[in-house]
């Protein structure tokens, strides 16, 4: 990364060592369509509207495949309505189209009888109806499908559409009351209400608490531990009617809070974030509930997440950090690492078939001109009359994974001995990526330099690099506001001027790499390495 003359001298690396064993023919796989952004009712406009929809058709084509979620908290609490104009605070006619028109965009070029490169999962309500949400009903639901999303998703079209999720973390909506949302989404999910489409549930969140706290069952786990009662309700049907995109069981995640007050694991802060104990906490919930789903013939994805509940927070989810985070995330769910039993999925066979990574409004919904939620991944134009969303750093975690990472093969971690210095915030995956190339990850948590010598049978690699970015030169590492991937940067028009790696030689089968605080690496062996 290069530095302007007034940034502070470079601190000396941490090292360590790893041997890369590219010959070992085993690990999992990463699904295409594991990408996804999930984006609240109320923004449909300022991501998907005639203005925005090209570049952000860009965003999603650089991704190549995936799916988005169109929902959150605002599905439960923002009604359908055929007849209404166009507005934020309802869900109409116009907005299924802004989404159906983006998605034929995005698939443009997807082969004829193809899967869909995109596909969407569209939230409706389900949640007991209350004064600020006198709306939602078996009914409401119903007018939902059979006058918005069955009249505009005709044709090529309905096969976007990969299901309809019935309500928005029925933990905190439904609270204790687990029998009450049990009766309603087996109410809910019967054919004369969904219908023909595929089923997306349960949409459950968490407390942010440790690992050991949830695993003991030492405090309240809200819907945790009842996922089996739940898939029991919900499995066979979303089987029933998998569409495109196959069928599967639902999650939330978010280490972090912007708010913390008398709780101090929650509290925002690069190094929590980037932090081995929030992550183990991710690969416990991941590891739980995708066995569960899978034991009910249902995949699992982490349909939202984030850096921080509440919005995220500003200085750190808005920072190179996150997308330092975002990267290693994206590898925990789709091979998590239970930290209570760290070699049962070494070889990668349980695991996500996807994430989503929220975006919202920064304070409420109905109010976009108060501007973006601080964790959003792409932002949106905040101004009146909205144009172009642009990327944010934690979009560029997702562009380097969507490239070298999904729909890959032999995926597991690779282990880096350290003597415990920081060298043990380096942290390694490898995948055999779809076109066969065999490629390392190597992604920095630290906030400092870090360096790894590896041994492999290799001749040459190219290497690719995600580089926290500071406009200003002030030499600034995880709390900057960009990102940058060789050097390159999202065009204003939403796309990708190309990758541009270096190429290294390795030496008597050895390559030293080092990476900056934050940074990350992806090295791909050359044909005939």
């Amino acid at each position: 990364m290069s530095q302007a003359e007034t940034a502070p001298p470079p601190e000396q690396a941490d090292a360590a060592s790893a041997k890369w064993d590219t010959w070992q023919n085993s690990g999992g796989a990463i699904p295409a369509n594991y990408m996804g952004l999930s984006i609240e009712w109320s923004l449909v406009e300022r991501y998907m509207g005639p203005n925005s929809r090209p570049a952000f058709v860009n965003l999603l084509r650089n991704l190549g495949t995936g799916v988005l979620r169109i929902g959150g908290s605002s599905q439960d609490v923002t009604p359908f309505d055929a007849t209404a104009p166009d507005t934020d605070r309802v869900i109409t006619l116009t907005d299924l189209r802004n989404i159906r028109d983006t998605l034929a965009a995005a698939n443009a070029d997807t082969p004829e009888h193809s899967k869909p490169a995109w596909g969407v999962v569209l939230g409706t309500a389900m949640s007991p109806p209350s004064a600020t949400r006198p709306f939602v009903s078996t009914a409401h639901t119903r007018s939902f499908l059979t006058e918005g999303v069955e009249p505009v998703f005709t044709g090529e079209s309905a096969r976007y559409v990969a299901g309809i999720e019935l309500g928005n973390e029925p933990d905190l909506s439904y609270g204790s009351n687990l029998d009450r949302y049990l009766s309603d989404l087996t109410t809910y999910s019967d054919p004369g209400v969904i219908g023909r489409f595929p089923l997306i549930a349960p949409n459950t969140s968490e407390d942010i608490l440790p690992w050991q706290s949830v695993a003991g069952a030492t405090v309240p786990t809200r819907y945790f531990w009842n996922w089996p009662q739940i898939l029991d309700t919900t499995a066979a049907r979303a089987k029933e009617n998998a569409g495109e995109f196959g069928a599967w069981a639902s999650d939330h995640f978010y280490p972090l809070a912007r708010t913390c007050v008398n709780k101090p694991y929650r509290c925002p802060s690069a190094g929590a974030l980037l932090s081995d104990e929030h992550m183990n906490t991710l690969d416990h919930q991941v590891y739980v509930h995708a066995r569960q789903a899978t034991e009910h013939g249902l995949g699992y994805r982490l349909e939202e997440t984030n850096t921080a509940a509440n919005r995220g927070a500003d200085g750190v989810s808005n920072t190179a950090a996150s997308a330092t985070y975002a990267l290693n995330l994206m590898f925990h769910t789709a091979c998590p690492q239970p930290p209570d039993d760290p070699s049962a999925n070494a070889d990668c066979g349980t695991g996500a078939i996807g994430v989503n990574f929220h975006n919202a409004e920064v304070r409420a919904f109905y109010a976009p001109e108060e501007g973006n939620a601080y964790y959003n991944a792409v932002n949106y134009d905040p101004s009146p009359e909205p144009g172009a969303p642009t990327a944010a750093p934690l979009y560029y975690a997702m562009l380097l994974f969507a490239h070298f990472a999904q729909d890959g093969q032999e995926l597991r971690p690779v282990q880096i001995p350290t003597d415990g210095t920081e060298a043990s915030h380096l942290k390694a995956w490898q995948v055999r990526g779809k076109d066969g190339e065999r490629r390392l990850f190597l992604i920095n948590k630290s906030a400092h330099p870090a360096t790894v010598t590896l041994t492999a049978p290799g001749a040459k690699a190219q290497v690719d690099r995600m580089t926290p970015y500071d406009p200003t030169g002030a030499g600034h590492t995880l709390g900057v506001p960009q990102v940058r991937i060789d050097g390159q940067s999202v065009s204003p028009d939403g796309s990708w001027p190309g990758f541009r790696p270096s190429t290294e030689k390795f030496k008597h089968h050895h390559l030293t790499a080092t990476l900056d605080a934050g940074e990350a690496a992806v090295i791909t062996l050359q044909p005939g390495s």
